[in-house]
Formats: structure tokens, sequence, C-alpha cells
């Protein structure tokens, strides 16, 4: 095993380290001991041999740095952040510092505006309301144009968390001066000074929109032709074939799946998710993941709604239970897309060279897409005005949709017809 140890590049250590990082001990706990060995190969000495209990411990013990920086920073992977401890602390801590030198400046600012537009009992200078206004733009002009790490601009939601952290130092800020003769007319301007700030950062927020449409448009220019034919047939062949496969085919059952039936990778292997026969081709699904809003009071009320599928809906009923008797699902969504997308993106790309199709967006949940347009042309009589449609099946604003056809968020399903032209559909009912 110490020959393992050895042998194991630098990089090859640390990139293990950092998938191992990303378990953390209740997710370990779940494993079986096999999978925990072979995780632990090469990174903790003798792992074939030890007990569950122990390499769980000798597994969280060896990569307690990588711990430190997966919490910090976790989507991003540990090889592209060089960054210690230390170094993550003190830039945390010189975020705070800066942020709050800034508002403490900017205060004594506001406090002097509001003290010099107050006439007693003559009321507010009616220009207060003009001065505010523009102090709200200081605020986001000074977030657009705060350095981030490396010297890069914030994005969008670093920017409202340090908003917010701005905005509670300034509450304090005021709170601090309960008593005071201007006490009242501080909290009454701040309450102003909310709004403008709130109108500031939505006028962001549209700009922000309005960029998502245009890279929205240029994507449908780049779309390129796929054939659902060989898509259909390696689905429909891997689920009525079922019993020719073992556990390490897992893979090809998870595409067939998501062919199928258009669900996210962490739904597919979600224990808890259910899918139960209805008629040939539909199912009823349990398990849908990314709601919120009106659309997770939704599904919290109505968990289970129908979807079609593009095989035979007993075959991916079949598929899934398969996935199940193989212990290839998990209890947590963040757990699935740790375990299971690496080799599943890796899985696509030969499938990709395979069908021949060179697009970026030709994905596992490129699946997902390509699924919503099949989906659109032989259930929904290939209707051009389909964004509703898609939201229903894909579980977009589906709260909203029950109220009276008003759907809010019209880019993401709108996304769905970007990328791909899907021809040859006929094959699903022939």
């Amino acid at each position: 095993m110490y020959k393992i140890l050895f042998m194991l590049k630098a990089t090859e250590q640390a990139k293990k380290r950092e998938k191992i990082a990303r378990y953390s001990q209740e997710d370990l706990e779940q494993e079986p001991v096999s999978f925990l060995r072979e995780l632990g190969a090469g990174i903790v000495p003798n792992a074939p041999r030890l007990k569950k209990k122990v390499l769980i411990a000798e597994l969280i013990a060896a990569t307690q740095a990588e711990r430190v920086i997966v919490g910090l920073i976790p989507d991003t992977p540990l090889d592209a952040i060089a960054i210690t401890k230390d170094v993550a602390d003190q830039f945390e801590e010189n975020v705070n510092q800066q942020l709050g030198e800034w508002t403490e400046k900017f205060y004594e600012e506001f406090r002097k505006l509001v003290q010099s537009k107050w006439r007693g009992a003559d009321g507010w200078d009616e220009s207060i309301h003009g001065d505010l206004a523009s102090m709200g733009y200081r605020v986001v002009r000074y977030l657009d144009e705060y350095e981030g790490r490396g010297g890069e601009n914030l994005k969008f939601t670093t920017k409202l968390r340090y908003r917010t952290r701005i905005w509670e130092l300034l509450e304090e800020f005021v709170q601090a001066e309960e008593g005071a003769v201007y006490y009242k007319q501080l909290e009454s301007c701040l309450e102003l000074l909310r709004r403008a700030i709130k109108i500031q950062i939505s006028e962001t927020a549209n700009l922000k929109k309005n960029l998502q449409e245009r890279k929205l448009a240029q994507r449908k220019k780049d779309k390129v032709t796929v054939s659902f034919k060989p898509l259909h047939e390696f689905s429909l062949k891997t689920l009525q074939n079922l019993e020719k496969f073992s556990s390490r085919d897992w893979k090809r059952i998870s595409i067939a799946l998501v062919i199928a039936s258009g669900r996210r990778l962490s739904e597919i292997h979600l224990t808890t998710t259910k899918f139960e026969y209805v008629d040939s081709f539909k199912v009823s699904f349990t398990g849908q993941l990314k709601v919120k809003g009106k659309a997770a009071k939704y599904y919290e009320d109505n968990p289970a709604y129908e979807i079609p599928t593009l095989v035979n809906a007993e075959l991916v009923v079949k598929g899934h239970d398969w996935l199940k008797r193989n212990n290839k699902t998990v209890n947590t969504p963040d757990l699935a897309n740790r375990r299971y997308s690496g080799d599943l993106s890796d899985a696509v790309r030969m499938l990709r060279s395979r069908w021949d199709v060179q697009h970026e967006c030709f994905t596992y949940k490129g699946f997902r897409a390509i699924y919503g347009q099949v989906c659109n042309q032989v259930f929904n009589n290939n209707n051009q005005d389909n964004v509703l449609y898609l939201a229903e099946i894909l579980g977009h604003g589906r709260g909203d949709l029950i109220d009276g056809d008003d759907l809010t968020d019209m880019l993401t399903p709108q996304s769905y017809n970007s990328d791909f032209e899907v021809v040859d559909t006929d094959c699903v009912l022939s």
C-alpha cells in the first residue's frame, strides 16, 4: 500500500483528496466499505484492510486541509484556487474590514445629509429624495467597482451578499443612535435609502436578464441538427435488455433514462425518486428538484405529476428500479452530483464522438433539452409557442402555471429550444 502511495503523482493525489473532501462524514457512512477502500487507495495507508469506522476517520483526517477550502468555496475545483486556510481567513477578514471602513464613511455622509435636509416643523427639504437615490446609486457603483479575489469584478450573487453586509452595518449604525435628536429621521431616511438601493439592484438585474436574452439569441443562431434516432435506439435497447448488464454498466442505464425521461442527474440518482407507470408513454414522477417560490409550494402539496416518456413507460420504471437494486442511487442531490457527474460526463463525451455531435451543450444535461423538443414534436403537435409546455413537463414554474398560466421565468424554458434542432423523432411511436 505504501508503494501505491508512492506511485500516485502529486497532481493525482491532489485531485483524489479533493474528491474525498467533498464527502461529509454522513455521506461516507452511507457508502459500502468496498467503495470507501477504493476511495482511500493511494491516500490512506492499508485502506483495503481497514474496517469501515477506522477508514472513514482516516479519510477525513487525510483531507482536513482540503475540507476547509471546500467549505469556503464548494463549487470551485481545489486545483483552480491556490489558497491555504490562512490566506482564505485573511481574505474574508480583509473583505469585512474593507466593507466596514467604506460603510462607516458612507454612513457619516448619510447622517450629515439627513441633518441638513430636516427642517423641523416645516418637514423635509424636497431634494432629500433625489439625494437618497444618488446615495443608493453610490452603493451599487461601489459594488460594481469592487475588486474581488484575483482582481476580477464581483459576481452578481456576491454583490447581493456584500450589499446585505453593508445594509446590516447601516442598520447597526442607526440603531446605535437610538434616543438621539435625529434618530427618527435617520430611521425614516434609511428606509428610503433601502428602497433606492433595491431599485438600483433591480435595474442591474434587468440588465443581467437582457444579457441572458442576447446570449440566448446567439445560442439559437448556433443551433446544430441532431438526429434523435440513434439516441432513441440506444435508450430503447438498453432498457429492454437490463438483465444483460452488470452494476459496472450503470452509466449506460443512467444515460438511457435521461434520454427517455428528461430528468436531472440528481433526480435520477436519488433514492426517494419514483417513476410509476400510468400508460404506454406516461409515468407519474415524484422527486422534482431545484424549485422555489410558488413552484416549491406546489410540489410540496403535489409531489407527483405526470410526464411523457420517449420509450415505453414500463421500461423507464424498470430502469430506475435497476439503478436502485445496483446501489446507484443516494440520499441527497448534492451527493448524487458529486458521486456520478464526473463518470457520466466522460461517458457522454464518448457517445458524442460515436454519434458525431460536436456541440458543447451535448452533455448529460443537454439530453434534457433534447427530450423537451422531442416531446413537443411527438406529444404537443410541434407547437411553436411551447414555453409553457416545456415548463410543465420539465418542472419549471409549475406553481405559477396554475395561477392563470402566468409563467414568471421565461428564459429557462426557452433555453431548451436554443441549442439543438432535433429531427427523426417519428421513431418514438413507430
